[in-house]
């Protein structure tokens, strides 16, 4: 929203300086400390010899105040502008009405196809809610580069292929119900896992107390027939494939639930499972090339001059690894769907692997090995239920909405005026996890707080949701409407131009963060900017306001409110209008 602004100032300074405008530009931001200036010009940032705080004197004194631009002047090495804050403010909050819902949006990535892929979870083990950060950090990444113009695809690459199939098919012989399975497969089929591989252990330990002739008597372990499923599996065996693929489908579709909830969407399902002849290929090219070498019958790539070891590629028994299938999918994806980039959402847990398998991409010549991005976060701490044991992602959504559930019927009357209380106790809940997860960097481990997230006041998701929700309840109550043509010089008061200008950054919010990937960029900035609506709140008043100040000071809020509902759902989160 300043562009226009910047321009002006620099043409001026250009010419003034004999620097280019094109050098000027750049070295002019927003200022810190609006009381100082709305813009300020760094005047080192423009080479010039001499003494910078006796240029930026010397151009001050010279600057022409117009329209735009009304006044410059000198501080140390820096130039502070001020600018028609009328214009600013029209033409900032003209845009938001413009555009909505789009405000800050660019077609930077038009033409363009990216990537995302999140969350990913292991059908054999639990949908814990360590997988939770993936999920939301992984939304984020896909929403934002669809605002700036991405064709963005969100991948889902289940861990859906492996030994733990054959032990999963075994369990389930064992211990598993049908009944069970159809009512909530992945929790069942986690049960399933917990119990054979408690009976795997136990036969393992039993087996090792035994003299040698014994233990060869005892014939095919557990884990034997485990490994010997998933051969089968491997080589295509149809009985064994099916009772996979029923496993597969139907924990598909519970995720689909949990998905929704979180308001997560996949295009693609895809899997360890889907990767087809680039497996093959992917070892003939590593063959080919010499980088595959042999120990003892397993095939290895030797990284260690890269500083990241050897990495395993294939048993000696003949079967994958995930390394395997990731070099495989990633010649398929890119054959299938000719990316620009393609981001792996994965915890810093698995930094090693992603670099060894990005250098292996790399050794192979793949023209497209510079196109995949590793983007990592640190781990969760504490997040449990009342219990106190680690549990299943969809148990602590659950916990998270009861306990809001329970803030809110605390106050009776505004309880009884809630359209959907348990929708709203489940976005809230839902809220509170989120911007609890995404507050800072996503490298940070932190720890999961239950007191900290359900508090209506500080920095967290039920305070942003009553920000927005009691500004949509202003709307309602005014006795005006939104005008876009409001007389907005009428906002003169200091706090009105900070909420001004905290709107006027959010399209370069959008910039930094897809630069950054971060989504603490855009939580801070809608918690700064809730923040100056709340110092606002008692003293720049819409109802009993004459309908010109009213109107002027409604369209502000409007707009405020459209940022940081449009914020909200950009971090995966579903705005409230009434709490």
């Amino acid at each position: 929203m300043y562009d226009t602004f910047k321009t002006a100032i620099a043409t001026q300074v250009s010419a003034l300086s004999g620097v280019s405008a094109e050098i000027v530009e750049p070295a002019v931001g927003v200022s810190n400390n609006t009381a100082n200036g709305d813009l300020t010009l760094t005047v080192p940032r423009l080479r010039m010899k001499g003494n910078p705080a006796q240029i930026a004197k010397t151009l001050a004194e010279q600057w022409k105040a117009d329209d735009m631009v009304t006044g410059a002047e000198a501080a140390g090495p820096y130039i502070n502008f001020r600018i028609n804050r009328t214009v600013l403010t029209r033409s900032v909050l003209q845009a938001v009405h413009a555009t909505g819902s789009k405000y800050g949006w660019t077609n930077e990535g038009a033409g363009k196809r990216v990537i995302v892929e999140f969350s990913s979870p292991n059908i054999a083990k639990p949908f814990h809610a360590g997988h939770l950060r993936s999920t939301i950090i992984g939304n984020f990444i896909y929403k934002l580069h669809k605002a700036h113009g991405w064709d963005a695809i969100s991948m889902n690459y289940l861990g859906d292929w492996g030994k733990q199939y054959g032990l999963l098919a075994l369990g389930f012989e064992r211990f598993g119900s049908e009944e069970e399975l159809v009512a909530d497969p992945i929790k069942h089929l986690f049960d399933v896992y917990v119990k054979v591989s408690a009976a795997a252990k136990e036969e393992a330990e039993h087996i090792e107390a035994m003299d040698a002739d014994a233990a060869a008597a005892a014939g095919p372990t557990i884990q034997d027939q485990a490994r010997a499923y998933f051969k089968s599996m491997e080589d295509g065996d149809e009985s064994a494939l099916a009772l996979w693929q029923r496993f597969r489908t139907l924990s598909i579709e519970k995720y689909k639930q949990i998905y929704a909830r979180l308001g997560v969407h996949f295009d693609v399902y895809s899997g360890e499972s889907q990767v087809g002849e680039g497996m093959s290929r992917a070892i003939q090219m590593l063959t080919d090339t010499g980088l595959l070498i042999e120990d003892k019958g397993a095939k290895l790539v030797d990284l260690t001059e890269h500083k990241l070891g050897k990495a395993l590629v294939q048993k000696s028994d003949g079967t994958t690894l995930y390394l395997t299938r990731d070099i495989g999918a990633a010649i398929e994806r890119y054959e299938k769907y000719n990316f620009d980039k393609h981001i792996y959402v994965v915890s810093s847990q698995q930094d090693h692997h992603l670099k060894q398998l990005f250098k292996t991409v790399e050794l192979l010549g793949l023209p497209y090995a510079d196109r995949f991005e590793h983007v990592n976060y640190g781990l969760v701490n504490g997040m449990s239920t009342r219990r106190g044991t680690v549990v299943l992602l969809e148990d602590v959504l659950h916990e998270s909405k009861e306990k809001m559930h329970d803030v809110m019927r605390a106050n009776e009357a505004k309880y009884n005026d809630v359209v959907n209380p348990e929708h709203i106790a489940d976005v809230l809940g839902m809220s509170a996890i989120v911007i609890q997860d995404m507050a800072a960097r996503r490298i940070k481990n932190y720890t999961f707080d239950w007191g900290r997230i359900l508090n209506f006041e500080g920095d967290t998701g039920p305070y942003l949701q009553y920000a927005h929700a009691r500004l949509c309840s202003l709307e309602r109550k005014a006795h005006v409407k939104v005008n876009p043509d409001a007389d907005v010089s009428l906002l003169t008061e200091e706090v009105t131009c900070d909420i001004i200008n905290q709107i006027s950054l959010y399209p370069d919010i959008l910039a930094a963060s897809i630069k950054s990937l971060e989504p603490c960029t855009v939580v801070q900035y809608i918690l700064k900017l809730s923040h100056s609506i709340s110092s606002a709140w008692e003293t720049i008043k819409v109802r009993g306001e004459a309908d010109d100040v009213a109107e002027a000071r409604l369209l502000m809020y409007w707009s405020a409110r459209t940022v940081i509902g449009n914020a909200l759902t950009l971090l995966g989160l579903e705005p409230v209008e009434a709490m």
